[in-house]
């Protein structure tokens, strides 16, 4: 099967090899006692999202009625409740509120606070831009010990050489000071990422592993023949960067550094390499599985439309849909992709913070830096 170099762009641009806040509810329940205690007012989720006609869907859920409330906004997430603008005062047990865009063009958090002395900060998963698709923030998940992952601190995203003039500015003031970038140098390449004033941009030591070429030779000598093939051969390369962690263990190292705080790491379409990287962070810093998982499939959400669009080209040069199959399972993620590395961290180390300590040399004392440094 001959394949063109178009079709070769088009197809491992897109699929590179190597929100909603979706953290489940807290509950909370009043202690067994001689005389019942009042249940204590908490917000137990929120959420922004934002419509098809651009105005933002505010949401939020608790366990009781917490009376009156007011909502705030900011381009920062520090600070809301002293330096945020008013947007509405509003009952909360009406969950929430849709609004016009109160800052169109920035990146924006939102406070909520009620009369009960219940707060709680969230904004859109997706930062809202026109030249990358998967570009969001790791912000807002609940861990096991009862803290929440900070907004604005961890970003995750794809190849930055799309970003128009508009997007280079909403990233720049939204406090980012490291830019960490996966791709080989073939990638790189072909994409450079844009220098931006005040952020520094990191390459890990990734080499060439992964290497388009490599992947079109096993497309090309049939390899990749259908959905099952792909899907084993993606949860494979997930294992082996378990394997072969060397950039994650920069990724801890950069981490650890307080100069870092306000961190991005990318690959190409942000789902394989950064989808590792951002769940190896997440369960760092106590979030649970199912809760990583979560977030590992949004970029099936958030990349639906242009892996469509990847997809429907291939088609109209590969007449095998058997192959079509298979690129298009490439160009998305799968739980089974994600699970091989967890599956691995665990059958190698015997468990994931095993896997932590000793595959990526986190201490106890660093992990419980890291977790300070970025929950509250």
């Amino acid at each position: 099967m001959k394949l063109s170099k178009a079709y070769a762009a088009t197809a491992i641009a897109a699929s590179l090899v190597l929100g909603a806040v979706a953290a489940p509810a807290a509950s909370f329940a009043a202690p067994v006692a001689a005389t019942q205690k009042k249940v204590q007012g908490v917000f137990t989720q929120a959420s922004v999202e934002r419509t098809a006609d651009g105005k933002l869907k505010i949401h939020w859920n608790s366990n009781v009625d917490l009376g009156a409330a007011k909502i705030l906004y900011s381009t920062s997430p520090d600070n809301i409740a002293k330096n945020g603008k008013q947007l509405k005062r509003i009952n909360a047990s009406y969950n929430g509120y849709v609004t016009s865009d109160p800052k169109p063009g920035a990146r924006l958090y939102f406070y909520i606070k009620t009369s009960s002395g219940a707060t709680i900060t969230v904004a859109e998963r997706k930062v809202n831009l026109q030249g990358a698709f998967n570009f969001r923030d790791l912000g807002g998940y609940k861990t096991t010990d009862g803290k929440t992952v900070k907004w604005g601190k961890l970003f995750r995203g794809e190849e930055l050489g799309h970003l128009t003039e508009a997007d280079i500015k909403i990233v720049q003031s939204m406090g980012i000071k490291s830019n960490v970038d996966y791709r080989t140098d073939a990638e790189v390449n072909a994409m450079p990422d844009p220098v931006i004033p005040g952020i520094t941009n990191i390459r890990t030591d990734a080499g060439n592993a992964g290497s388009t070429a490599d992947l079109m030779s096993m497309i090309a000598s049939g390899q990749m023949k259908d959905s099952a093939t792909a899907v084993q051969m993606m949860a494979g390369f997930n294992k082996q960067m378990v394997d072969s962690p060397k950039f994650y263990i920069q990724l801890m190292e950069l981490l650890n550094d307080p100069n870092n705080i306000g961190l991005l790491q990318h690959c190409t379409a942000g789902k394989d390499r950064t989808g590792l990287g951002s769940a190896i962070i997440l369960l760092a810093l106590g979030v649970d599985e199912k809760t990583v998982m979560d977030d590992y499939l949004l970029s099936n959400v958030y990349r639906a439309e242009a892996n469509k669009k990847a997809v429907d080209a291939v088609r109209a040069q590969v007449k095998d849909e058997n192959v079509v199959a298979a690129i298009s399972t490439m160009m998305g993620v799968q739980k089974e992709f994600l699970q091989a590395a967890i599956d691995e961290m665990k059958n190698k180390y015997g468990s994931i913070d095993a896997f932590l300590e000793k595959g990526l040399g986190i201490t106890k004392q660093e992990r419980a830096k890291l977790k300070a440094m970025y929950t509250e």
